[in-house]
């Protein structure tokens, strides 16, 4: 379909969808809201189809994004990644005079009505906003997830969407550890009225109470422009972005660290920051568990910073942070009021951090293998393609759960500037720097990947009949398997492998230990980087494709085609 036409089908779908909306909100019979509310979801789903293929319209330049971000230099993205990136916080302070040449923080500001009052700010965020349901983090179908999604459009629901919370302190300051996050709504409530929460979100506001509002990549044109363009430079599928709008001399979400890195832009008044290092040696994982932080940090080792409107703070992964408009030195005392900052969240995704490469790069290998012909019987063909390959993936998976550059961001897709003056300097640092870290991860997998460790987890599994533990392979499902079926591992359901490889393997683990140790030195002399980093972009692209699609969605919804 022409894209001017859909343009238009989803212009009136929108208002028709508004009005049955309307029409429930005021519908006195039970059987006529159960009926409207079947058409609302068939619209609904109907603007959201006609719209995940749709053009986005280019707002903001990804060159102009960019420069906005780390600095007019060509070069000073790859800096950053060089020099801060997972390692270390970093302040980005911006001159006064130079912000309203800034049209990135210039299209943010407008974006907000940051030139109003406070209950009008609150109110040009939280008009017009629908749930946006999850989307499992391995969906590669955008129709799998509008089968099984049966409330899009809905009203936002408590948590999922916005969080309206205070922290609060005991009175006795040596305990400032033991703070609690106070909640203005209950967990789950669905918001129906939007009216009466908008007042009720501005009282909470007035007494003390942030307002986080999650997924503003897919409810602003705007944001979303810049969520995409920082995903193309990361080399990742996507990056989240979520804003807190906070009252004077307040603090919103209590002391914490985070499963990605975060990049957090002041855009109205200022924010005291404390940023602790991160106590451990490796990285979160993202979706893993969080530790509590109880009795690990001393307050006085932590870094201070005031971000005023314009700075922008780094925070990686892992580094505990708190902010507050509280400013208590006496010289801050002219800033002390409300606050509006964006957060821009850099996810990496388990497929693409090192340890996902390897994956990739093993994979990547096996098939090539298949095509060159097996010089094996069938069953020597099973060990060195189904077998040894699914062993070697737990080893490698086993060593990523103490080796700190396993958890790092793999960043071979990154799509830096192709017109840089100074490539030789910075762009083949950067690459260079990424194909050094891939040779390093090779050499652990020769070294420290063995046999004994690996199968003795997969024994565990098979005799507890739970394959619960190798749930984070999944996503490797989306990887090219060829050859004969019996061949190919389902990585869905492995369990029914698992315990073939039990049972090839119990009777004489010592031959299979040799057996396993040739597969693994062949794998790391002849794996090609390459291959791998194709590969890799492949399945980078399947993953952006579908973040996309759900992105251009949800924006529908949020009214983004209406005129």
């Amino acid at each position: 379909m022409q894209q001017e036409l859909v343009r238009r089908a989803l212009s009136l779908l929108y208002k028709i969808w508004k009005k049955v909306q309307l029409l429930r909100s005021l519908a006195d019979c039970n059987n006529g809201k159960y009926q409207l509310q079947s058409r609302e979801y068939e619209i609904s789903k109907a603007i959201f189809r006609l719209s995940i293929d749709l053009a986005s319209p280019a707002c903001l330049e990804p060159d102009v994004v960019r420069k906005s971000i780390f600095g007019q230099v060509e070069s000073d993205f790859e800096s950053f990644v060089l020099a801060y990136w997972e390692k270390s916080p970093n302040l980005y302070r911006r001159k006064q005079n130079t912000q309203n040449d800034d049209p990135v923080f210039a299209a943010l500001h407008s974006a907000f009505n940051l030139g109003a009052a406070s209950d009008a700010i609150i109110e040009s965020f939280i008009k017009g906003l629908v749930s946006c349901p999850a989307i499992a983090s391995d969906e590669l179908d955008i129709n799998s997830f509008l089968q099984e999604v049966h409330d899009l459009g809905d009203a936002i629901k408590y948590r999922q969407d916005i969080r309206v919370l205070r922290t609060q302190y005991p009175s006795d300051q040596s305990s400032r550890g033991c703070a609690m996050e106070e909640h203005f709504f209950y967990d789950g409530t669905v918001f129906l009225d939007e009216d009466a929460f908008t007042k009720k979100c501005k009282h909470a506001f007035k007494n003390g109470y942030s307002i986080a509002l999650r997924g503003m990549e897919f409810r602003s044109e705007k944001v979303a422009a810049i969520a995409s363009t920082l995903a193309d430079l990361f080399g990742q599928p996507s990056v989240g972005a979520n804003i807190y709008f906070s009252p004077a001399s307040s603090q919103g979400l209590a002391r914490h660290y985070d499963d990605h890195c975060v990049l957090a832009w002041q855009l109205l008044g200022c924010k005291k920051w404390m940023i602790w290092p991160n106590p451990k040696p490796l990285l979160p994982r993202l979706y893993e568990p969080f530790d509590p932080l109880d009795g690990i940090l001393e307050d006085n080792s932590g870094r201070m910073e005031v971000l005023h409107e314009g700075d922008m703070m780094y925070i990686p992964r892992g580094y505990v942070h708190e902010a507050h408009t509280g400013l208590d030195e006496p010289h801050m005392n002219a800033y002390a009021d409300y606050s509006l900052h964006l957060t821009l969240a850099i996810e990496v995704e388990p497929p693409f951090e090192w340890e996902g490469f390897a994956h990739i790069a093993l994979q990547c290998w096996v098939e090539k293998q298949k095509l060159g012909g097996s010089r094996f019987d069938n069953v020597m063909a099973k060990e060195e393609t189904c077998l040894y390959p699914l062993v070697l993936h737990v080893a490698i998976r086993l060593l990523s759960n103490n080796d700190p550059i396993f958890r790092k961001a793999c960043m071979v897709a990154a799509k830096l500037p192709s017109s840089s003056s100074c490539t030789t300097a910075h762009l083949n640092a950067l690459r260079s720097s990424q194909r050094s870290t891939f040779d390093e991860i090779i050499r652990n997998i020769e070294r420290n990947c063995n046999f004994k460790g690996a199968f003795k987890s997969i024994e565990l599994a098979v005799q507890e009949k739970n394959d619960e533990a190798f749930q984070w392979m999944s996503w490797l499902r989306h990887l090219p398997q060829g050859g004969d079926a019996d061949l190919r591992i389902d990585f869905c359901n492995v369990l029914e492998t698992l315990e073939e490889l039990v049972e090839a393997f119990s009777s004489n683990p010592e031959q299979a230990s040799v057996g396993f140790t040739g597969f693994k030195s062949r794998f790391c002399r002849c794996v090609v980087y390459e291959d791998a980093c194709q590969s890799f972009e492949t399945l980078l692209q399947m993953y952006r494709t579908t973040r996309s699609q759900y992105m251009r969605g949800m924006l529908a919804l949020h009214g983004a085609h209406v005129s």
